[in-house]
C-alpha cells in the first residue's frame, strides 16, 4: 500500500496544501540552507535562497515568492529588518521566522512585525510547511499575563552562545569577540542556562504570608 494513503502516515505538505508554490529561504548557515532547499523542492516549490539581508533583498526583489522562511539572527542585519522590508516589497508574502535561540520575546516580536509564525531550529521542511498552515496565532491574548523580561543572566547566556555559534564552535575566536579570557569563557559554557522568571499562576497567588 502506498504509505502516503495510509491513514498511519504523517501529513506531506506541498504545495497544494500550502497553498502557495514559492519559498525564499534565508539562512547564514549554507547546509542548513541547501538541505532545505532540496527538501522544498522535492514539494514542488520554486525555491529562492540567500545568506543574508543584501542577498535576499536582491533575490526577492528579481523574483518574489509566496513563502518566506528567515534567520532571526544573521550576520549583518536580522532576520526581523529582513521581514519589514520583505514585507514592504510584497504585504502578501507570508513570513516564518527561526531561531536558534529560540525565546518569547522575540516570537511576540516577529509576529507584531508580520510574521505568521516562529519556529526554533532545529526545523524540517515538515516543520515550517506546517507552521505555515496553522498560521499566525495571537502573540499575546486579550487579558493574558504578559511574560516576564529575560533575566541579565538569561541574556549573557544566549549572547555567549549565538557568539560561538557564529565562530562554528571555535572557543578562541569567540573569547576575541567577547572580549573575555578563552579560560573565562571556558567556564561560563560549563554552566548550565540561568531559568527564566516565572509567568505568576493567578490561581494560586495569595496575599496570605506563608507559614515559617
Amino acid at each position: 500500500m502506498n504509505m502516503i494513503e495510509s491513514s498511519d502516515s504523517a501529513p506531506v505538505y506541498n504545495t497544494i496544501t500550502v497553498g502557495a508554490g514559492s519559498i525564499l529561504l534565508v539562512d547564514d548557515t549554507h547546509v542548513l540552507r541547501e538541505r532545505l532547499s532540496m527538501a522544498m523542492q522535492q514539494r514542488g516549490f520554486r525555491v529562492e535562497t540567500a545568506g543574508n539581508y543584501d542577498e535576499a533583498i536582491e533575490v526577492f526583489r528579481a523574483k518574489p515568492t509566496e513563502l518566506a522562511v528567515l534567520d532571526l539572527r544573521m550576520p549583518g542585519k536580522s532576520g526581523l529588518e529582513l521581514l519589514r522590508a520583505i514585507l514592504l516589497i510584497q504585504p502578501r508574502t507570508r513570513v516564518i521566522m527561526l531561531s536558534g535561540f529560540g525565546s518569547i520575546p522575540a516570537s511576540i516580536d516577529a509576529v507584531r512585525a508580520g510574521a505568521v509564525n516562529f519556529l526554533s531550529k532545529p526545523a524540517d521542511a515538515d516543520d515550517i510547511l506546517s507552521a505555515f498552515v496553522r498560521g499566525e496565532s495571537p502573540a499575546v491574548p486579550e487579558g493574558a499575563i504578559a511574560f516576564p523580561a529575560p533575566s541579565l543572566a538569561r541574556n549573557e547566556w544566549e549572547h555567549i552562545h549565538r557568539v560561538l555559534s557564529d565562530c562554528g564552535g571555535n572557543i578562541s575566536e569567540a573569547a576575541r569577540r567577547l572580549g573575555i579570557h578563552r579560560r573565562s569563557l571556558q567556564r561560563k559554557l560549563r554552566k548550565r542556562a540561568p531559568e527564566s522568571p516565572a509567568v505568576p499562576d493567578p490561581d494560586t497567588e495569595t496575599d496570605e504570608p506563608q507559614n515559617q
